[in-house]
């Protein structure tokens, strides 16, 4: 075999091996930026890159904020799941995260609770590779708790610029859940400037508990808002796990999006007070996963 052929069978080893691998890393500087964005766009969480320069810093943090709210406490259980997808004549696939909502005036052992995650994590109305049903695992679990094949109201579509809130899928939940599994919206409709936020990975800690990540809140607007994070972490699969107020202890948004910043890492997440909007509007309509089409 010549030097050329022998390159080749150690480049597809090599990449072979490299699949096979569960990627971790920690990153500093300009790194960071070319690994996250690699990683990202595999992973289906979205990189921001126009107007925001990988090698300039995130803006200053704003202040802490006077906060009206009442005070809550933080969930001490798992509150973020293990999104996974099953597509015609094929198994479950991990995706991404998802979370479970109550909605507002409702009865709290008896509201309406829905699931929600991203809509870019999954193929929605291909009809040669049609989506069956979704299911929510526990971290540390084989098998999932609950399973869903219905749509509470039209899906939304992968976001393609800087607006969050196209970016969402709601799911009707049909069967009983435990009602401590389940969020409440903060009635702010999202975070405050400057307010201290959490992020539960929906992938949990490697031995099944909760993995919360806590950040400051950069920005905010009625199409976003952007997180910056106080450690770098890897992002994979964090898509849709929920973003909770260290003040209310109530979900403000899901996460959707990443954009490392010199040795920073930004979350951009949908806001709650959209996701509550298209609940509202899809005014108790369902579709059958199966045949919906857009």
């Amino acid at each position: 075999m010549n030097n050329h052929q022998n390159h080749q069978g150690q480049k597809s080893q090599k990449a072979t091996h490299l699949r096979s691998l569960d990627i971790a890393f920690v990153i500093r500087g300009g790194l960071l930026a070319l690994v996250l964005t690699l990683l990202c766009m595999a992973i289906g969480l979205i990189v921001i890159v126009a107007h925001t320069p990988f090698g300039s810093p995130p803006p200053p943090t704003p202040p802490p904020p006077t906060i009206l709210a009442p005070a809550g406490e933080l969930p001490s259980n798992i509150v973020a799941f293990q999104e996974l997808l099953r597509y015609q004549g094929e198994p479950y696939v991990l995706a991404g995260s998802a979370f479970l909502l109550r909605l507002p005036d409702e009865a709290e052992e008896s509201g309406t609770v829905i699931a929600v995650m991203t809509a870019h994590s999954m193929l929605i109305g291909d009809p040669n590779h049609p989506l069956e049903r979704i299911a929510l695992r526990m971290p540390g679990h084989s098998s999932p708790f609950v399973e869903l094949d219905t749509f509470f109201g039209p899906p939304g579509h992968p976001r393609t610029g800087a607006d969050m809130t196209v970016d969402y899928v709601l799911l009707q939940v049909s069967q009983p859940i435990t009602p401590s599994l389940v969020l409440a919206p903060d009635p702010r409709g999202g975070p405050q400037p400057g307010e201290r936020v959490a992020l539960f990975s929906g992938l949990g800690s490697e031995e099944g508990k909760a993995r919360v990540l806590a950040g400051t809140v950069q920005s905010v607007n009625d199409t976003s808002v952007w997180v910056v994070m106080d450690d770098l972490f890897n992002p994979s699969m964090m898509s849709g796990s929920p973003i909770i107020s260290q003040h209310t202890g109530q979900v403000v948004g899901m996460t959707i999006a990443v954009s490392p910043r010199r040795n920073r890492l930004l979350i951009g997440f949908h806001p709650i007070a959209s996701i509550m909007r298209h609940a509202a509007e899809a005014g108790g309509r369902t579709y059958p996963i199966e045949t919906y089409r857009p």
